[in-house]
């Protein structure tokens, strides 16, 4: 059972709350219920090539907010043969040497951080990597504007309505960030950007979480790749909760997906590339550089 560095009596409750869907998920049922926000960019490319080729980058894994002992991760290559063959189900085809995007992963699990240091007036990085998870860009935005407002700080995104009251899909963003979330999060890239013109232009987004309580992460990472996979390049509108099925496996890894990274001769400008995973981790995790986490 994980244990939490955490023991005062709020703990108890928090406990208590939580046992009624652990429950659920972990003993009763495999099913658990997924969180899908799937966004295309506005003047992204068309593929018109099927199946689509791809190279995909490991990202890593995230661990972020407060430490919980005793978790379980899948490793990195029982994620990339997941997603590997969720990709192929959904009719991306790998294709290292001549691609048409470039995808990046990440996955682990990101919690509140009860040690980041309080703003007087902003948005925390650990609120903003919570809301900006189970939200869209316009709905995120919307909610930290209410956040600003509220604080009559300065910074809102003028694009953005600022609610005085958070209802409808605003209040679910609210709600659905205010507890710890297992997520996977893969991001299309075009990769004759990568490759010729040296800029990272994305192609489409997709984000996929639960509750910690859902499962183990062994077993919960690889059910939201496989159910999500049917969202790659989409565009929903809006979240979306879709019931999933706990991936129970043996443990053994297939030997398909052995590599799906951007093949060795290839021109891609990989500077631009790592400057590109240490933003995303640095936003998905709501960490800065250097940070314990």
């Amino acid at each position: 059972m994980k244990t939490s560095p955490w023991t005062s009596l709020g703990l108890v409750a928090v406990t208590a709350a939580a046992f009624c869907p652990l429950a659920k998920a972990g003993l009763f049922s495999n099913n658990f219920e997924m969180l899908v926000v799937a966004e295309t960019s506005k003047d992204a490319p068309a593929s018109q090539i099927v199946p689509v080729p791809y190279c995909a980058v490991d990202g890593g894994y995230i661990e972020a907010g407060d430490a919980i002992a005793g978790e379980n991760p899948p490793s990195a290559d029982q994620v990339r043969q997941a997603l590997f063959d969720a990709l192929k189900g959904q009719g991306f085809e790998a294709s290292r040497a001549s691609p048409s995007i470039l995808l990046t992963y990440f996955w682990g699990v990101l919690r509140l951080d009860r040690e980041e240091i309080r703003l007087k007036y902003g948005v925390r990085s650990n609120l903003d990597a919570r809301l900006r998870l189970v939200s869209t860009d316009v709905l995120g935005a919307e909610v930290e504007n209410h956040i600003l407002g509220r604080q009559k700080a300065d910074g809102t995104d003028m694009s953005a309505s600022s609610p005085v009251l958070l209802v409808g899909p605003t209040e679910t963003v609210a709600q659905n960030a205010s507890r710890p979330r297992i997520f996977v999060i893969v991001s299309a890239f075009d990769y004759r950007g990568f490759a010729l013109n040296h800029e990272a232009k994305p192609v489409w987004k997709v984000k996929l979480s639960t509750l910690e309580t859902s499962g183990d992460l062994d077993e919960v990472i690889p059910a939201l790749i496989g159910k999500g996979a049917m969202y790659f390049g989409k565009n929903i509108g809006e979240p979306k909760i879709v019931e999933a099925t706990l991936a129970r496996t043996s443990g053994a890894v297939a030997t398909t997906a052995a590599s799906l990274a951007p093949a060795p001769e290839s021109t891609v400008d990989n500077q631009l590339l790592q400057s590109v995973l240490d933003h995303e981790r640095t936003e998905f995790s709501g960490a800065h550089p250097g940070s314990r986490n």
